[in-house]
């Protein structure tokens, strides 16, 4: 009652019926695509270690304890320094430390980072370097991922395609299996 009030005040009886009326139309025709579809909320997970964190945001997240791994479902982003991994599904794997620990202990205890599994439309970027495949699985302890499913590497004018390539990260080295370079 008090808006219609001030909206006669400021434009008259014409414009308040033409305002009241299309007032519920503009709302729904303007809020209703921002609800539909997928869920807009994310899960964010950060882990630190020596080299750094390892930042993760996702749109579901399942905490696995028994297993020492966490899932992370739906538009996947793996970031740590000056890479991005993007994927359909990541699952990450901790070193085993004891039983019967929570998911409140899973999260805040500073647990090694074992591999990460990325699969679905995997896009990892470094630099002017970008690798396509279907799947790679990150090993912490040698510095290397290895990308299967149809993997190609492009650099500049450069690509390599293969069934498997391996890139190890601190020698800045790639390893292309059954495959092909155009340089």
């Amino acid at each position: 009652m008090k808006l219609k009030k001030i909206l006669r005040q400021l434009f008259g009886d014409r414009c308040t019926i033409i305002i009241a009326v299309c007032l519920p139309v503009f709302l729904y025709v303007f809020a209703v695509p921002v609800t539909k579809g997928e869920e807009v909320s994310s899960t964010h997970f950060v882990s630190r270690d020596q080299e750094g964190a390892l930042s993760i945001t996702s749109s579901k997240m399942i905490l696995k304890n028994q297993e020492n791994t966490v899932l992370f479902e739906g538009n996947v982003v793996v970031e740590r320094d000056s890479s991005t991994l993007k994927a359909n599904s990541v699952e990450v794997i901790f070193n085993s430390s004891g039983k019967g620990e929570g998911v409140s202990e899973l999260l805040e205890k500073k647990r090694d980072l074992l591999t990460i599994t990325a699969t679905g439309d995997v896009k990892f970027i470094q630099g002017a370097r970008t690798i396509l495949a279907e799947k790679v699985i990150y090993y912490k302890k040698e510095e290397k991922m290895v990308f299967t499913g149809s993997p190609n590497v492009h650099e500049g004018q450069d690509e390599l395609k293969g069934e498997k390539i391996t890139v190890y990260l601190k020698d800045d080295r790639v390893i292309v299996e059954g495959g092909e370079a155009v340089i």
